[in-house]
C-alpha cells in the first residue's frame, strides 16, 4: 500500500521518540505493570488513540512501536502473575496462528534476507501477541462492557481534538511526532486524521467501534447517556475523516443491522445473495468488482483504482498465488498501492495466506453464530452479540477499499479475540443409540 510504504519508509529502522511521547510511554508501562488485570487493557487502547505509531525504537532492524512494547510488557506481567491459567485453545486461535505463521514463512522464503526475517518476526508478533492478550484478559461479558466503556470514555476527548483540527487545520497530535502538522485537503475537504497514520484508518477504526458501542443502551438505564456520547463521538470522528471507505462501512454496518429481524433465515439469504452476484457477475462486460468505480461517497474517491486493482490479481493470479509478489507496480499505474486487504494477503503469503485469512473470519462468524443462539433470552447480549457481526461484517466490506496498517489492527484483534474467548465452544454431537426393543409378553407361561 502506498500510503504505509511512504509511512513506513519515512519512519521505519529509526528511532523516533518525542519527549512528550516517551512520558507518555512510561506511564503507560506503569500502568500496565500495576494496573489490576481488569484494566491492564487501558494503557493499549490509551497508545492506540493518542500516540502516533510512528513513535518507535529501533534495535538491530527491529522496530519496537509504542503498541508493541506495551504488549510485550503485557504478556511478560501476565506470565509472571499467572494471569493466563485457565486459557485454553480453540479452533479461531489455531487458524489465526496458521495464518500468520505461514505468511510469515512465504515471506521470508521470497525475500531470503535477514532483512525479512526481523521483519516478519515483529509483525508476527503484533499479531499473536495483541489477538492472544486480549484472548487472556478477555473472561466475560464484564471484560467486553469495561473495554467499549474505556473506548467511549476515550472518544470524547478525541472527537473534540478532530473538531478542532478539521476548524484549524491543524493536527495536535503532531507533537507526539511522526503525523503532518498540517492537515491534508483533498477536493476542498479537510481529511482529519488526528494521532492515525491516515485518515481513512482513522475513520475505520471507530466505524467498527460503533456497533460495539450502540448496544451498551441495553446494558443499563445509567449507561445510556454514555451510550448517545460514545455514538455521537464515534460519529463526529468517521464524518471529519471525510473519506469514502469509513462512510462506506457505516453503510454496510446499517444494512447488517437491518437483518436483525431476519436473523433465523440468514442462510438462504446468503445463497440467494450469492446466486445474485454471479448472476451479475456474468451479466457485466467486466468483473462484478467494477462496481466499485462507480462509487464515491464524499469526493475525490479512487475507486476505478480500486477495481482495476482487483482485475489485475485476477488475470495474473500465477504471477503471485504461490510465494506472493512484490511487483504489484508493474500491474498498472500506481498499483504498489495495494488498496485492498485480501489481496495484500495474496501479496505478501500467496493464495494459500488469502485461504487461511478467509478462514479466520469464517471461525468469527461461526462463533457470533453461536453466541446469538446462545444469548437469546438475555437482551443485551444478543444485541451486544449481533453488534460483533456487524463490526466483523463491516471490516470485511473495508477490507475490499483499504488494507489496514497502523493502530487500527487493534480493534480487528479486540475483536476477534471477543468472539474466541466467549463463543460457546461446539458440543459434540450426541450419537443416536438404536431403541432398546423390550421383549413382547409371553403368551404362555412356562
Amino acid at each position: 500500500m502506498d500510503r504505509w510504504n511512504n509511512f513506513q519508509h519515512e519512519w521505519f529502522n529509526h528511532t523516533t521518540l518525542h519527549p512528550v511521547g516517551t512520558a507518555a510511554l512510561v506511564v503507560f508501562v506503569v500502568l500496565a505493570l500495576f494496573l489490576p488485570r481488569r484494566y491492564a487493557f487501558v494503557p493499549i487502547f490509551l497508545t492506540a488513540c493518542f500516540i502516533s505509531s510512528a513513535q518507535r525504537i529501533a534495535l538491530e532492524g527491529l522496530d519496537l512501536t509504542f503498541l508493541r512494547i506495551l504488549t510485550i510488557v503485557l504478556m511478560g506481567r501476565i506470565f509472571a502473575r499467572g494471569e493466563h491459567r485457565g486459557f485454553s485453545f480453540r479452533p479461531i486461535d489455531m487458524a489465526i496462528i496458521a495464518w500468520t505463521l505461514l505468511s510469515a514463512v512465504v515471506y521470508v522464503i521470497r525475500e531470503a534476507s535477514t532483512g525479512a526475517l526481523i521483519y516478519k518476526f515483529g509483525a508476527s508478533l503484533d499479531v499473536l501477541g495483541t489477538y492472544f492478550l486480549f484472548r487472556i484478559l478477555i473472561r466475560s461479558w464484564e471484560d467486553v462492557d469495561r473495554m467499549v466503556f474505556c473506548f467511549i470514555v476515550i472518544s470524547i476527548p478525541l472527537a473534540v481534538s478532530f473538531l478542532i483540527e478539521k476548524h484549524s487545520g491543524i493536527n495536535s497530535f503532531a507533537i507526539f511526532g511522526g503525523l503532518p502538522q498540517h492537515t491534508k485537503v483533498r477536493m476542498g475537504k479537510l481529511r482529519c486524521q488526528g494521532p492515525f497514520p491516515h485518515a481513512i484508518m482513522a475513520g475505520c477504526f471507530w466505524v467498527s467501534l460503533l456497533p460495539l458501542i450502540i448496544p451498551t443502551w441495553w446494558r443499563s438505564r445509567r449507561r445510556r447517556k454514555w451510550t448517545v456520547i460514545g455514538t455521537v463521538a464515534s460519529t463526529v470522528i468517521i464524518i471529519t475523516c471525510e473519506s469514502s471507505t469509513p462512510m462506506l462501512g457505516v453503510g454496510f454496518g446499517l444494512v447488517a443491522v437491518a437483518f436483525f429481524p431476519l436473523r433465523r433465515y440468514l442462510r438462504p439469504i446468503r445463497w440467494v445473495v450469492l446466486a445474485c452476484a454471479i448472476v451479475t457477475h456474468l451479466a457485466m462486460n467486466r468483473g462484478i468488482w467494477f462496481l466499485i468505480a462507480r462509487v464515491d461517497v464524499v469526493g475525490g474517491s479512487t475507486g476505478y483504482h480500486r477495481a482495476f486493482l482487483i482485475d489485475q490479481a485476477v488475470s495474473r493470479f500465477s504471477e503471485w498465488a504461490l510465494l506472493g509478489t512484490n511487483a504489484t507496480g508493474l500491474w498498472g499505474f500506481n498499483l504498489m498501492d495495494v488498496t485492498n486487504q485480501y489481496i495484500l494477503e495474496g501479496v505478501r503469503g500467496g493464495f494459500l495466506s488469502i485461504v487461511l485469512f478467509i478462514v479466520v473470519i469464517a471461525y468469527a462468524f461461526q462463533g457470533i453464530g453461536r453466541m446469538i443462539r446462545q444469548n437469546r433470552k438475555d437482551r443485551f447480549r444478543l444485541y451486544a452479540s449481533w453488534g460483533l457481526g456487524v463490526a466483523m461484517f463491516a471490516h470485511c466490506w473495508m477490507f475490499i477499499a483499504v488494507s489496514y496498517f497502523g493502530q487500527i489492527w487493534v480493534v480487528w484483534y479486540l475483536t476477534l479475540a471477543i468472539v474466541g474467548s466467549l463463543a460457546p465452544v461446539r458440543s459434540a454431537r450426541r450419537v443416536r443409540q438404536p431403541a432398546r426393543r423390550t421383549s413382547p409378553p409371553l403368551a404362555h407361561a412356562v
